[in-house]
């Protein structure tokens, strides 16, 4: 388990010019039954008891940024106002390494995981425990991200623009509202895999080069599957499945889903395929019914809701990469890969 991350310990000048130095930090948490939560803190998490008395015990861990104090409720030690209140509403965050292993260790010994290992669009991948007092004690590992397939996003002016009016085909009856993405296109919780099925048909010599197959069928599989707590998304063509340019794949929503804010760096191509979505961009919402096909230029902040179950179909370049307003870096799509 690695170290909390934590301001350096160091005396630092405070905006009304006073220096406070802080040598130590202690959490301390009210709870019904103060065993309980010692026990849970000892076995799963590695805390030791450095004092214990009747009704209060001190744990610490050398790698952790602070110390855990329980106290019972009720403890005349405590302020009258603060005697029945309860660690309800708190979380314990220790940043951690190897956290896949942290949580097969865990779910091994019977902790009780009431979250599971998730990840973040803003890079954080975290899972959740509930000690027996409902304290809840959250795990994080920041992923690093994916410098192979980063890629700058354009800017969100003229260019989203123009990435609009040229995918624009003369014919064809186009509504071009500030329509953003599907729901959970940032939404990067853990994938299965990207393994596929892709036949070969023919290899030929193409312009791409020798040996380029001319055909290539792909069925997808299991391990295509990435599930996010607002949408869920089957990878189809991409670079390791057969394409060498172009990712697609089927997102489907469960009514009342919305994903959150964010932008991909590439221009989309969405046609629903079933039900409807509510598709946002800043103050501007458009509902996309079954049969209708959207384009999203890049550099959009965008979000979507379901207000009904709904299922649809998308086409991006391969190297288009998603962000989050507000965060830096950016973060590959799982499925899109």
């Amino acid at each position: 388990m690695g170290r909390a991350r934590s301001p350096p310990r160091r005396s630092a000048p405070l905006s009304s010019g006073v220096t406070l130095n802080v040598t130590t930090s202690t959490l301390s948490l009210t709870v019904a039954d103060v065993d309980a939560s010692r026990d849970f803190f000892r076995t799963h998490l590695g805390y030791e008891v450095a004092m214990a008395a009747e009704g209060f015990v001190s744990l610490s861990r050398g790698d952790a940024a602070a110390d855990i104090v329980l106290l019972r409720s009720g403890s005349e030690v405590l302020p009258p106002e603060q005697r029945d209140q309860q660690a309800a509403g708190l979380i314990l965050a220790l940043t951690v390494s190897g956290i896949e292993a942290e949580e097969r260790r865990l779910a091994a010994a019977g902790a009780p995981i009431t979250m599971p290992l998730r990840e973040e669009p803003w890079g954080e991948r975290l899972f959740q425990l509930t000690d027996p007092n409902g304290v809840v004690v959250q795990l994080v590992e920041w992923a690093t991200p994916d410098e192979a397939v980063a890629v700058d996003a354009p800017d969100t002016g003229a260019g989203a623009a123009a990435g609009v009016s040229n995918a624009v085909d003369a014919g064809a009856v186009v509504d071009t509202p500030d329509v953003v993405d599907m729901p959970d296109e940032a939404d990067t919780a853990a994938a299965v895999g990207t393994g596929a099925v892709v036949d070969t048909v023919a290899v030929v010599d193409l312009p791409g080069g020798p040996g380029v197959p001319a055909l290539s069928v792909i069925a997808p599989t299991d391990e295509n599957v990435t599930a996010s707590p607002n949408a869920r998304m089957t990878g189809l063509a991409a670079p390791s499945r057969g394409s060498a340019e172009l990712s697609t794949w089927t997102v489907e929503m469960a009514a009342g889903q919305t994903g959150p804010e964010h932008v991909i760096s590439r221009e989309q191509v969405w046609t629903v395929t079933a039900g409807a979505f509510e598709v946002s961009c800043g103050a501007v919402t458009e509902k996309v019914e079954a049969g209708r096909t959207f384009v999203l230029a890049p550099g959009v902040v965008r979000r979507i809701h379901a207000p009904e179950a709904a299922e649809a179909h998308v086409a991006m370049r391969a190297d288009g990469v998603a962000s989050v307003p507000g965060t830096d870096g950016t973060r590959a799509l799982p499925w899109a890969r």
